[in-house]
């Protein structure tokens, strides 16, 4: 469940960087939209009105080039001029060369708009339009009263020089319909703004629920996996505990308990023979009398029994190094795998054969005991149910590596058919779980119609030879456990 909520919590922060990053990209794009668009909108109103300047340029002109005083035509121009309207809030405006108004608001019929009056003190419109006329014309920007709001606006007006007359002739265009059209454009990218991240939020949110749910339902699958592997195990392992007390009972008793009970026959038919020579009375005669054969029968029932009794002691000793040899612990892997050849080699027709190559570096208990069953079990399969000709056993090391091999000529088993069987294949399972459990370590099976061929190999970490040099170096000072006993 904790990886399942790190994953939900690292994708809800995935998404909140991408709806950050989607956010600044569409911020980003709709400011620099929106300056194309007031740029497009600008140069459309600056050639609007120098067409309308150069209209009425031409206006004056034509009316200059007519005969009659000069005083008359320029009235007639004026006139021609205050007819000429554009749009709702469109005009001409007129100074002379002296910066005398001539043509204003208030004689062409619009009511409530002051004029640009360079007379009037703090006119800076006025002086900034006639200035710009001088230095050749152009585009003036400033705020002005519009006359259909009666309020004030931003405007752009446009003057230049009529050079027949010295006049300067101008027209202007209020700018707050640019500024409604901007102000619309970014409502529009705003709510496009707010939608997406609205569309982000909902299917971050959404995303994080599946995974949740996925997450959720992985972990109950996993759990009645786990639980049912563990119910597995656990019969295999009860299952491993009956059979290897069934082994231990079954060698116990055709081993040792038929020795013991042979032993015990001996000595009680010896014990009645000396029960017999001692009830001989000295009026039958001396027990030097009695035949040779009934006089050493006793002797020699005893000395049988003595004998079954060292073979009962050398097959408990057999049953006990299977459970766990001491030979393990107190000389190492090697010696207790040669050992347990030499064990089995009398009891089967197979030529089994022991090898140990180069130098097989100190083993912590766990890694000699799995490598040691491991071996067991394999020469168990080998010589139980493989009908092999030859086993061979080798267990070779060198630097940080130890590998076990045990291979036979045998007729091999279908692999994937002990794998998929939930019944059998306990044995191999357990060789493969308990190297498995070791760090660095790997098991195969090769087999085949030439035999099998069983590898489980351990590597070293660093750290474990320097642990092994110490205890290599301990024994070698007298650190070492006590030599055990020989049995009487």
């Amino acid at each position: 469940m904790r990886t399942v909520a790190l994953s939900a919590a690292f994708m809800l922060v995935v998404f909140l960087l991408v709806t950050w990053a989607v956010s600044y990209q569409m911020v980003s794009h709709s400011r620099q939209d929106r300056k194309q668009v007031q740029a497009v909108y600008v140069a459309s109103k600056e050639k609007e009105l120098r067409h309308y300047v150069e209209l009425g340029h031409a206006t004056l002109a034509r009316i200059a080039q007519g005969n009659g005083d000069e005083a008359a035509l320029q009235q007639q121009g004026l006139a021609a001029l205050s007819r000429m309207h554009f749009g709702n809030d469109g005009y001409f405006f007129v100074y002379d060369r002296f910066g005398n108004v001539l043509l204003n608001p208030g004689s062409m019929g619009i009511d409530g708009v002051d004029f640009c009056d360079p007379a009037d003190t703090g006119s800076d419109q006025a002086r900034m339009l006639i200035n710009q006329a001088h230095a050749g014309g152009g585009i003036v920007r400033y705020n002005w009263i519009k006359p259909s709001s009666r309020a004030e606006a931003p405007k752009m007006s446009y003057v230049k020089t009529a050079d027949h007359w010295g006049w300067i002739i101008g027209a202007g265009l209020y700018m707050d319909d640019i500024e409604r059209e901007l102000a619309a454009f970014d409502a529009n990218a705003a709510r496009t703004l707010r939608d997406t991240q609205i569309r982000l939020t909902a299917f971050a949110i959404g995303s994080v629920m599946l995974i949740s749910l996925a997450g959720l339902a992985w972990n109950l699958r996993n759990s009645r996996i786990s639980g049912e592997k563990l119910r597995r195990l656990a019969r295999r392992v009860v299952s491993s505990q009956e059979e290897e007390r069934a082994r231990v009972a079954r060698e116990l008793h055709d081993g040792v308990v038929q020795v013991l009970v042979s032993s015990k026959y001996l000595l009680e038919t010896a014990q009645v023979h000396l029960e017999q020579d001692t009830e001989h009375k000295p009026d039958k005669g001396p027990a030097q009398d009695l035949p040779p054969a009934r006089r050493h029968a006793p002797q020699a029932l005893l000395a049988q029994g003595l004998g079954r009794l060292q073979e009962a002691l050398v097959e408990i000793r057999r049953v006990s190094h299977g459970l766990h040899p001491a030979l393990l612990t107190d000389l190492g892997l090697a010696a207790a795998l040669r050992m347990l050849v030499e064990q089995l080699r009398p009891q089967r027709a197979v030529d089994l054969r022991f090898t140990e190559r180069g130098a097989i570096p100190a083993l912590s208990q766990a890694q000699r005991t799995a490598l040691f069953r491991v071996a067991q079990e394999a020469l168990n399969n080998a010589l139980m149910h493989a009908q092999a000709g030859w086993v061979q056993v080798t267990l070779a090391g060198g630097g940080q590596h130890v590998a076990l091999v045990i291979e036979d000529n045998g007729h091999g088993f279908d692999l994937n058919k002990v794998r998929a069987d939930g019944k059998g294949g306990i044995g191999l399972r357990n060789m493969r779980e308990r190297i498995e459990s070791l760090e660095g370590s790997r098991f195969t099976v090769h087999t085949g119609s030439g035999g099998t061929r069983v590898e489980a190999r351990l590597r070293l970490s660093p750290s474990e030879p320097e642990t092994q040099a110490k205890a290599r170096r301990g024994r070698r000072l007298g650190h070492h456990p006590p030599a055990r006993r020989p049995a009487a």
